[in-house]
């Protein structure tokens, strides 16, 4: 219940300790409530929640979820390590990111702004992806799994510990979906199919991951491909064409060292690079039909370096800086019969560099105050400087009582400076884009035992200035970027923990949450005002004392309140139910799960280049995954 947490102030602690209120899920979690990718994981979390448009899934915070955004308010971390691109700052969470859940050791998630200890996109939160080391897996594994809709996988493993103790994991990971054919209503006639798009749903991915540690020293590999059709004939392009699709390819290097100079001081450094590149085939009836390629290539290569002190007495200082150099982002449109004559063709190249500094200074033995600084600054915009305050008060040893306050910024990606197409569907110049900026006020009241109880209430309000939406352009068929109004979000959200015994555990999360245009009060679009989880888990009936007795079946319950459309539509709310029953027996994990075990119908609020309203999801669905460790 007080697990240490590392991405808070990027140093380890516990949750307690921590200048925020942290939410964690570990690789025990995710086995056992069958989470199949990183947005099921962040889904199950305080404040989130998660879209899907059949291409990509997008993460809510806190009531706070913009058509068109690719995931570039948070900051998604792997390692400590940075995996946002540099192209459209995605932060991927579905089938696009390029680690297998079975190597996640625990997935954190700091919300509030980060920018003072992580510099830009750490708008609303931070995630932080641990893996798990080569001594978790001890030998050989082979996974395999099944599911509806022609769903499939299989993944090898080997972790292990050389006579030198060098720790290894590599892994190996191939899947497949076929998926469903869609109905939608916009395209209902008798060309279309009457609205149906056949065979347009698939996903296939490969993922490949390695990593070596030894003696403070890792090096980590990163590699994922993902192909995925695209049926919802987004960008006005033509309705049920099986050329229409998406391609993402990404590949991450880091290195990184970490030691203690003197029992006083200790210091770590990365060194990171990677490389990004989307190719999107679009179908459009110009006329005539033809085949459009959208291909986005980005290149960055970045280093951090980090020293942490207790020399002062009651102190604990941390400095460092990052830099990062874009060293190339490539943008490019055009026709598959006219190569020579695009419609865009962009090439930049930029850096971001950061300066921090923070203390965390007891200034009685029951009151800690935490204050850190960043300026940091990005090519194409002025320096910055960035201050986040927080109180941390020790009501006893198991209760603290914690008042934060920190502000953000982010400024406007490649893609959302340079991308300028003007064919249907495509995005048209307007005005310059200023840098969106946040300040978050947050208190919190967190109570955690050393076994059994964690209890968490927070209340928070966000003010968000000059924030970056995608808009309907002044010329028809085409979209646009611009600074939107001011944004207030205030909200409160309470969270319970409770095990029984060794096994059963129930874990309930409420928020609400209230996300309004600050000039005209309404709503925001795909902004639910609730948000409930419920969780329960426990051994399965019988099994104790025998081989089976590690074997857990668990329910997880997701509702929703009622959200807007783009048009202004009420979604109605939802609750989805999951049920997982995992069995671990000798070297053999085996699990079954259905998702939506009631079925219910339900839709997300789509974005401006979908011409449906809403995206309905899937009904009941079936997994089956088998494990053998040898």
């Amino acid at each position: 219940m007080q697990m240490r947490v590392s991405t808070a102030s990027r140093y380890s602690q516990t949750a307690l300790e921590a200048p925020a209120a942290v939410s964690v899920v570990t690789a025990e979690d995710i086995r056992v409530f069958g989470y199949r990718h990183l947005g099921e994981v962040l889904a199950s979390m305080r404040g989130l929640y998660v879209s899907y448009d059949r291409s990509y899934h997008y993460l809510g915070l806190r009531g706070f979820a913009t058509p068109g955004d690719y995931n570039t308010r948070v900051l998604l971390l792997v390692n400590g390590v940075r995996f946002n691109d540099n192209l459209y700052d995605l932060a991927a969470i579905g089938t696009d990111f390029p680690i297998d859940l079975d190597l996640v050791e625990r997935v954190e998630f700091v919300p509030g702004p980060g920018s003072a200890v992580y510099g830009a996109n750490a708008l609303f939160g931070v995630i932080n992806v641990i893996t798990r080391n080569g001594r978790d897996l001890s030998g050989p594994q082979v996974s395999a799994e099944a599911g509806s809709h022609g769903a499939a996988r299989l993944r090898f493993s080997l972790g292990t510990v050389d006579r030198h103790g060098g720790d290894w994991l590599v892994a190996l990971t191939r899947s497949t979906t076929r998926g469903a054919d869609h109905y939608y209503p916009s395209f209902d006639t008798p060309a279309t199919h009457h609205g149906m798009a056949q065979g347009l749903d698939h996903d296939r991915s490969t993922q490949l991951f390695a990593r070596w540690s030894r003696d403070g020293l890792g090096l980590t590999l990163a590699h994922g491909e993902r192909h995925k059709g695209v049926p919802t004939a987004a960008f006005s392009q033509v309705f049920n064409d099986a050329r229409s699709r998406i391609t993402d390819t990404s590949t991450r290097l880091a290195a990184e060292y970490a030691t203690d100079l003197s029992p006083r001081l200790s210091f770590s450094g990365r060194i990171h690079a990677g490389r990004y590149r989307f190719v999107g085939d679009y179908v459009y009836d110009y006329p005539p039909v033809t085949l459009n390629h959208d291909v986005s290539t980005g290149q960055w290569w970045g280093t951090e370096w980090q020293w942490v002190s207790t020399a002062l007495a009651r102190h604990k200082l941390s400095w460092g800086m990052d830099y990062r150099r874009d060293a190339s982002i490539r943008q490019r449109n055009f026709d598959a019969e006219a190569q020579s004559m695009p419609y865009l063709d962009t090439q930049r190249s930029g850096h971001a560099l950061g300066v921090f500094v923070q203390d965390e200074f007891a200034l009685r033995p029951d009151i800690t105050l935490h204050a850190g600084v960043r300026w940091g600054r990005q090519s194409g915009n002025a320096g910055a400087w960035h201050p986040r305050l927080g109180l941390v008060y020790w009501w006893n040893p198991h209760t603290a009582l914690k008042v934060l306050h920190g502000t953000a910024f982010r400024a406007a990606n490649a893609y959302e400076r340079d991308y300028r197409v003007d064919i249907p569907g495509g995005v048209v110049d307007t005005a310059p884009i200023r840098p969106e900026r946040v300040r978050t006020t947050e208190l919190a009241l967190e109570h955690a035992t050393g076994g059994s109880t964690r209890l968490l209430v927070t209340v928070f309000r966000s003010v968000v200035k000059d924030l970056i939406t995608l808009a309907d352009a002044p010329v028809p068929d085409r979209l646009t970027f611009q600074n939107a109004r001011g944004v207030h979000v205030h909200g409160l959200e309470a969270e319970a923990e409770q095990r029984f015994g060794p096994q059963a555990r129930l874990r309930a999360v409420y928020g609400w949450q209230r996300a309004r245009d600050a000039a005209t009060q309404a709503a925001l679009t795909n902004s639910p005002e609730h948000l409930l989880k419920l969780q329960w888990s426990d051994a399965l009936p019988g099994t104790a004392g025998s081989p089976w007795a590690a074997s857990r079946y668990a329910v997880e319950a997701v509702g929703m309140g009622p959200r807007y459309t783009l048009q202004g539509r009420r979604l109605p709310a939802h609750v989805v139910t999951n049920l997982t029953v995992s069995m671990r027996w000798a070297q053999v994990d085996a699990s079954f799960g259905i998702y939506n075990l009631l079925d219910r119908r339900y839709a997300d609020p789509a974005s401006f280049e979908i011409r449906e309203e809403a995206i309905r999801q899937n009904g009941r669905t079936y997994r089956v995954k088998l494990t053998y460790r040898f």
